[in-house]
């Protein structure tokens, strides 16, 4: 309903139960065209009243608003309302002698008096509580602004967050791998052309994923076997990787390249020689991904580590309530996190 409306509506059916309550309460004995005379008359005291109150409120709101002084603003309306309104009383009632005589009487200007003195408190309460309401859903519509805002600013955060994840596919592997190629280039072309078809299909992964973000585990999988296979090729059985993950789990979601740069951060801490291989054991249990590496942490460390795996848990943090945990024992670097 148009709120404009919604007085004029209130006035009415104001006006409708009072006239219900002289014809079949009060004043049974008056015949119909007095009802109506009087409903007229008091349809009309009430939208002058109206009318009144709006006025007096928004010359109001120019000399003292609300949000200046509430309580003065609403004490000093309901004074002036009640000063100016006796001037409107005292016609109604004349008005009301001179269209049906004999219906003034004192009890009868007592109940005007006191309905004319609760309609002017109540408006002015009510223009109180609007201001009230108004403030209030402002506020509402404040906050859900702020927290749209920060909910935001938090997700351009997490791309942040992923995009420098992603690029963990970064400089020393890719350094890393193209010594590699070289050294195979000149002792065994077969094999360096081999190297660079696993390669591109690594970065080819990276590049089609770009806008995507997370993933199914089967698709992560798939690219992950790439990867495997530039490792072996590089390392030769100082790596051994195994996989053992159910099907159910497998159509289950994975920020894209968490299994490289886990696998990543296992060979860059450990050491891998074939007299003591680096064992990586990838398996799902419960609807969780776990990660494990026996470890034979190197002396001296290619780059620094861990900011990886502190990205890792920020986004994983944005994606779910789920916990990744780490298990960082003696012998064994284990993580455990939630597959989506």
């Amino acid at each position: 309903m148009n709120r404009k409306a919604l007085p004029y509506l209130i006035m009415l059916i104001l006006s409708v139960v009072f006239a219900m309550m002289r014809v079949f309460i009060l004043y049974k004995d008056w015949d119909m065209s007095t009802h109506l005379i009087v409903f007229f008359i008091q349809l009309f005291f009430f939208l002058s009243l109206w009318y009144f109150m709006k006025t007096l409120n928004a010359f109001f709101e120019k000399k003292l608003p609300y949000q200046k002084a509430l309580s003065k603003r609403i004490l000093l309306q309901i004074i002036f309302s009640l000063l100016l309104i006796a001037p409107c009383v005292v016609v109604f009632i004349w008005l009301t002698n001179f269209l049906v005589p004999g219906l003034i009487t004192k009890p009868f200007m007592a109940v005007v008096s006191m309905f004319a003195v609760v309609m002017v408190i109540l408006l002015n309460i009510g223009y109180g509580a609007a201001y009230f309401f108004s403030q209030w859903k402002l506020s509402v519509q404040e906050k859900a602004a702020l927290e749209v805002r920060a909910a935001q600013a938090e997700k351009d955060k997490s791309v942040m967050r992923y995009d420098h994840l992603r690029n963990q596919v970064n400089p020393h592997f890719l350094f890393n791998t193209f010594t590699s190629l070289d050294g195979l280039i000149q002792t065994d072309a077969q094999l360096a052309s081999k190297f660079v078809r696993h390669l591109s299909k690594v970065y080819r992964y990276i590049l089609e994923q770009k806008e995507g973000g997370i993933v199914s585990l089967q698709t992560e999988l798939e690219f992950i076997e790439h990867y495997i296979s530039l490792l072996n090729i590089r390392y030769g059985k100082a790596i051994d990787i195994s996989i053992d993950i159910c099907s159910q789990s497998k159509e289950k979601k994975i920020v894209m390249v968490t299994l490289q740069l886990l696998i990543d951060n296992a060979v860059r801490h450990n050491v891998a020689q074939e007299n003591m291989p680096l064992r990586i054991r990838i398996w799902d249990n419960n609807g969780r991904l776990h990660v494990a590496n026996n470890k034979q942490t190197k002396k001296q460390m290619e780059s620094p580590g861990g900011q990886g795996l502190q990205h890792l848990q920020q986004v994983y943090g944005l994606l779910t309530d789920q916990e990744i945990y780490i298990n960082n024992s003696s012998e064994i670097f284990e993580i455990n996190l939630p597959l989506l």
